[in-house]
């Protein structure tokens, strides 16, 4: 969804939990950047934690409740990265997000904060159920490949429209 190429997932159960995503095309972005590429970063960092938070159910069903949650560790981050794990998505995003827009601008940051990750959550619930397809197969397999991750894809996305159709549609 982001125009990163997935060639592997895994999940495993620890002691520790965790799991690892080996992706192209998602690019770490530059320090100071300001295109596209740090959004789709960004992105990319919100959208486990708030599919793991939809995932969990209770007040995961309320909507835009997971973004608030998310929101609120990205803003503690960006006034004070010490207070945030790094390693952790929410954690990297909040560092990025405080290093681009600086100390100085916590107008900028408090606006990317309370925007991003709503849209982020929109994303996601708009793909929840290919999303619930592929977690479930992962957490069945522990590991999905790139060939059995695009036929699960094939399998709950819609079709792509015709050629003929898309050349009836005005350029972007």
């Amino acid at each position: 969804m982001l125009g990163a190429q997935v060639f592997q997932i895994e999940v495993w159960s620890g002691p520790p939990v965790g799991g690892r995503t080996d992706v192209t095309g998602l690019t770490e972005p530059e320090p100071g950047a300001t295109d596209y590429g740090l959004v789709r970063r960004l992105a990319y960092l919100l959208a486990g934690p708030i599919a793991e938070h939809i995932a969990s159910g209770g007040s995961g069903a309320i909507m835009n409740e997971p973004a608030s949650v998310a929101a609120q560790t990205l803003l503690a981050g960006v006034r004070d990265p010490s207070t945030v794990d790094p390693a952790t998505d929410l954690g990297t995003a909040a560092i990025l997000i405080h290093d681009h827009f600086g100390p100085d601008d916590e107008a900028g940051a408090t606006a990317a904060v309370d925007h991003l990750p709503m849209s982020v959550e929109a994303t996601v619930r708009s793909q929840w159920h290919a999303i619930q397809t592929v977690a479930m197969n992962l957490l069945r397999r522990g590991r999905l490949t790139e060939e059995q991750l695009r036929s699960l894809w094939s399998a709950v996305l819609p079709p792509a429209p015709p050629p003929e159709l898309l050349e009836l549609l005005p350029p972007r």
